[in-house]
């Protein structure tokens, strides 16, 4: 069986790492030639880079845990098409494992997690108890809420279909208002980042044009 994958930690890929270094490289280069004019404040490279390794870490933790959310999502509006349609629980799962497979490709993190949880279900192992381990390491708060109610809707005596179905309904709703609040918050980043970037013209130019005023 393949590792689970805690998705409360993070490590960068190779094209990250060389990403996070050329960045470090080229604001460790501004600050040295735009503030201090020395070669000596080259030496702020390590703290430019622990900084940004940190920021890299969060966002990449982040982006994999929404990209989660999203495709679980879909999973699970694929398990409850399944079960409307006359399916089992464990076989709406394995329904829901091609169904990824073929919308988001066998490289998508919940493909893998649906691979993984099927092989468990065939050692008879209890699906809400995979859930319930699942959501934990997944540390995202719409999954979490999920297993908690797969598993109370599984050991009552009410109607279980109809419960899931509800609370697939409600998570969709609410995975959907954040993507699009998320779109706006982007955009308003991206505005930030360019009127932030226009002082360092401002100080190049300066730099350049009259050096003896800039010292």
């Amino acid at each position: 069986m393949n590792s689970q994958i805690d998705y409360n930690r993070y490590e960068l890929s190779k094209k990250e790492k060389i990403k996070l270094l050329g960045l470090s490289l080229l604001i460790t280069v501004l600050i040295a030639f735009l503030f201090y004019n020395s070669p000596v404040a080259l030496l702020s490279f390590i703290v430019v880079y622990k900084i940004l390794k940190i920021k890299f870490i969060e966002e990449g933790k982040t982006n994999r845990k929404k990209l989660l959310e999203n495709e679980f999502v879909d999973a699970m509006q694929s398990v409850c098409t399944s079960i409307l349609s006359g399916y089992s629980i464990e076989n709406a799962f394995k329904e829901a494992e091609i169904e990824i497979k073929e919308f988001h490709s066998k490289n998508s993190v919940m493909y893998k997690e649906l691979v993984q949880i099927n092989k468990s279900i065939e050692l008879n192992i209890p699906l809400e108890q995979l859930l319930d381990e699942f959501a934990k390491r997944s540390g995202v708060e719409e999954i979490e809420n999920f297993a908690e109610v797969f598993y109370y809707a599984k050991r009552g005596s009410g109607d279980f279909v109809r419960i899931i179905e509800k609370t697939v309904y409600h998570i969709r709703e609410s995975v959907d208002v954040s993507n699009e609040i998320n779109v706006l918050i982007a955009a308003k980043k991206y505005e930030q980042n360019i009127m932030s970037i226009v002082p360092l013209f401002i100080i190049a130019y300066l730099r350049i044009t009259s050096g003896d005023n800039m010292k």
